[in-house]
C-alpha cells in the first residue's frame, strides 16, 4: 500500500574532518584550563514514539488523494501516513581568554527526534475485523513496525556521529562566535543529516509494496479487492 513520509530528502557528504571550530589553544589560558577541569561538549538524543492509530472512515478513492498517487482512477485501499519533526537546543558556559581572543564552550546539546502518532487507514469499503480488514491492517502494520524500529537506529547513527564530531571536548572560538558557530553548524550539517536519515526508511518500505506483495493482497480473502477495483488500486 502507499504511505507518506513527510520528510524530506537530503542526502549530504558527512566528512568528519571538515571542522568549523579549528581555534584550539596553544600555550597557558583560560581556554586550556576549560579541558584541565573537564569543560566538555555534551550531547542528549531522546526519541519520542507516540504509537499509531487506525482510521476505518474514509473510502479508498479518498485515500487515494491522501496518498502520493497521481494515477487518476486508482484506489488505495490501506495507507500508512507518519509526520516526524526534530527539536535541537543547546546552551551551556563559555570562557573568553582576552590575551588569545578566543573562548571555549562548554555546549549542552539537547536533541529529540519525534514521531508523531503513525495514522493507519483502511477503506471504509473493509468491514472492520473482516478477513480483508484484517489482510490490509497486517500488511500496514509491517510500515508501522518499519517506522518504529527506524527511529532508534537513527539515534544510535547520530550519537555515534555526534561522538565523533565533538569528541567530549569543548567548543573553541574567536571571542563571540562559538554559539553562532555552533548555531550555524546545526542548520547546515545535523538538520539535514537527520532528515536524510529519516528519509532512508522509504526505500525499505518500498520494498513492502513490492508486486508481489500487491498481487497477495488482491487474491486474498477470495478475492475481494480484485473483485471491487481489478488493478486500479495499490
Amino acid at each position: 500500500m502507499k504511505k507518506t513520509l513527510i520528510t524530506a530528502l537530503l542526502p549530504i557528504s558527512f566528512l568528519m574532518s571538515a571542522n568549523v571550530f579549528s581555534q584550539t589553544p596553544n600555550k597557558e589560558n583560560t581556554l586550556n584550563r576549560c579541558e584541565k577541569q573537564n569543560e566538555k561538549t555534551v550531547v542528549n538524543i531522546q526519541t519520542d514514539e507516540a504509537g499509531y492509530t487506525v482510521n476505518n472512515q474514509y473510502t479508498s478513492h479518498t485515500l487515494n488523494r491522501k496518498s502520493n498517487s497521481n494515477l487518476a482512477g486508482d484506489f488505495v485501499v490501506g495507507l500508512t501516513s507518519l509526520r516526524s519533526k526534530t527539536v535541537i537546543d543547546f546552551d551551556g558556559n563559555v570562557w573568553q581568554d582576552l590575551p588569545s581572543k578566543g573562548e571555549c564552550f562548554a555546549a549542552q546539546i539537547n536533541i529529540k527526534l519525534i514521531y508523531e502518532p503513525i495514522e493507519v487507514f483502511i477503506g471504509s469499503e473493509f468491514v472492520k475485523d473482516g478477513c480483508t480488514y484484517n489482510t490490509i491492517l497486517e500488511h500496514e502494520m509491517q510500515h508501522v513496525k518499519l517506522y518504529q524500529v527506524n527511529l532508534p537506529t537513527i539515534k544510535f547513527i547520530l550519537s555515534e556521529l555526534m561522538e565523533k564530531r565533538f569528541g567530549g571536548k569543548p567548543i573553541y572560538a574567536p571571542t563571540g562566535e562559538a554559539k553562532n558557530n555552533l548555531n550555524r553548524e546545526i542548520d547546515e550539517l545535523w538538520r539535514p543529516l537527520i532528515k536524510s536519515e529519516f528519509a532512508k526508511v522509504q526505500i525499505e518500505q518500498n520494498r513492502l509494496d513490492s508486486e508481489k506483495e500487491i498481487n497477495k493482497l488482491t487474491w486474498s480473502c477470495l478475492g475481494e479487492i480484485q473483485s471491487m477495483f481489478g488493478f486500479r488500486y495499490r
